[in-house]
């Protein structure tokens, strides 16, 4: 069973932060910085991003920032 992604709110914080931090930017958001930014952000703090987080994180975006969140 695939649960649904979480809640900005229940995300990890390095989640939390790769997220604005794209929301920051007025570069153009992709996935592929968002991996980034998330793997980076949680090896920051002696962790790794799971799967459930991530896929969460790309759902958040491709909501927040529409369009402008493309390959």
């Amino acid at each position: 069973m695939t649960r649904p992604p979480e809640l900005y709110q229940y995300l990890p914080h390095f989640a939390k932060i790769a997220i604005e931090r794209l929301d920051a930017t007025s570069d153009p958001r992709k996935p592929d910085m968002l991996d980034f930014l998330l793997d980076s952000y949680a090896h920051s703090n002696g962790a790794a991003c799971d799967d459930h987080t991530r896929q969460s994180a790309h759902h958040i975006c491709r909501r927040r920032f529409g369009d402008t969140f493309t390959s």
